[in-house]
């Protein structure tokens, strides 16, 4: 499958046929791949989905793939992938969307990448006018629902976001775009509702091909060292002696487990999104990787591991104390947890924040911890990452589970 390219938290893919499946194989080995595919797109001049696949392996041999997706968007304009894989490649792929736009005023994908252009450049009318006539022909287009509610909560009618994002969930129950996380941030729905497994998976999965890169170099990323240094501090891990079984919760593309492999005879990975396990899968760093969302993982997990480790996964997690009682069950009595967690900003409640991410209080944290049967052994504060080019303001904790305790 094409590696979908997010916009706007909105990424479009298309299911792989022949040629596409080819490419992606051959992306190792792209000087085989342009010439077997250069030869396809001579043979069959009218297939838009060999100029797809041209376009994709030009991309991965460091070359110019815009003219190769403007021959796939003029043959195939009804796909939105191509569309969009244009407007990434070539700011001519807004002419093309245009263009179409002229020809047929309710070509959908069209619609939606010069609503999005235009979302860019807080030209917000000009977004609102687009999405709403796409959405009187097409009443049930999810993006178009979605993102013309996201262009009405930059201005007054607020009121009218939140309606529109209801109707999102209406017609997208499982909420893959993110529209209870947009509803609780406008305080027209429940906090507990802002991170639903589809939303967390589209997310991530979108946000995967790049995720090493901009997570340590430009959001400057160290929760996977932080949270190590605490563990020599605290005696958890130690060179000479690994632990016997540990599991990263919330693994991603691996990079906690990177850090903390050597410490480890056995070490699981857990994660909701599919293409973060893939990467991880790749740099052989775990003996076991899950695709799975991670509570209902734990629920039915039969081992019981020395040590877990959630980096960065409390944002996303409104239940807390659910989260550490179902932790605490799969931890051996004398186990260890290593936890971060955002604090709140000075004078703010713990909750879902304006950024969408939930914070949490020592004191919050300590008692759902204590009620899970766990202990504090350690606590650290500092930043993880930063965010608009701030740091965040983090703690690093280590929690023992007590071994009197019947969790």
């Amino acid at each position: 499958m094409r590696n979908p390219i997010p916009i706007l938290g909105i990424s479009y893919g298309i299911a792989p046929d022949y040629p596409s499946a080819m490419a992606q194989q051959n992306a190792d080995i792209p000087a085989t791949a342009l010439h077997e595919l250069a030869e396809r797109c001579r043979e069959e001049p009218l297939s838009a989905a060999h100029w797809t696949a041209l376009g994709i392996v030009r991309e991965a041999a460091g070359l110019d793939p815009a003219r190769a997706r403007l021959r796939a968007v003029l043959l195939e304009p009804q796909d939105a992938g191509n569309l969009n894989d244009l407007g990434a490649a070539d700011p001519s792929g807004m002419k093309a969307a245009l263009r179409l736009l002229v020809l047929d005023p309710l070509h959908g994908p069209a619609t939606i990448m010069s609503a999005l252009h235009a979302f860019g450049q807080e030209r917000y009318i000009d977004a609102q006018r687009l999405l709403a006539r796409l959405r009187l022909s097409d009443p049930a287009n999810i993006e178009a629902t979605f993102l013309l509610a996201s262009s009405l909560e930059q201005g007054p009618p607020q009121a009218m976001a939140a309606r529109l994002y209801r109707t999102s969930l209406v017609l997208a129950p499982e909420d893959p775009l993110g529209a209870g996380r947009a509803l609780a941030r406008l305080g027209a729905g429940p906090a507990e509702a802002a991170f639903p497994p589809a939303h967390v998976r589209m997310v991530f999965d979108g946000y995967a091909e790049s995720f090493d890169t901009h997570l340590t170099g430009r959001l400057k990323y160290t929760a996977p060292e932080t949270l190590l240094k605490l563990a020599h501090a605290s005696g958890v891990v130690s060179s000479g002696s690994p632990v016997r079984a540990a599991i990263d919760i919330g693994c991603g593309t691996g990079l906690t487990g990177a850090v903390f492999r050597p410490y480890c005879r056995h070490l699981t990975g857990i994660d909701i999104s599919g293409e973060m396990i893939r990467r991880a899968d790749a740099k052989a760093i775990y003996d076991r990787l899950v695709t799975i969302e991670a509570v209902t993982f734990l629920r039915n997990e039969p081992t019981l591991y020395e040590l877990a480790i959630a980096a960065d996964v409390t944002s996303y997690i409104p239940d807390l104390p659910g989260f550490l009682s179902v932790v605490s069950a799969r931890l051996e009595e004398g186990g260890t947890l290593l936890l971060t967690a955002l604090e709140p900003p000075a004078g703010t409640a713990p909750g879902l924040g304006p950024d969408g991410a939930y914070t949490h209080s020592l004191t919050g944290l300590e008692e759902a911890a204590l009620d899970a049967g766990l202990r504090v052994l350690k606590v650290e504060r500092g930043a993880m990452r930063e965010e608009a080019g701030q740091p965040l303001a983090t703690l690093f904790l280590a929690f023992t589970k007590l071994r009197q305790t019947g969790v």
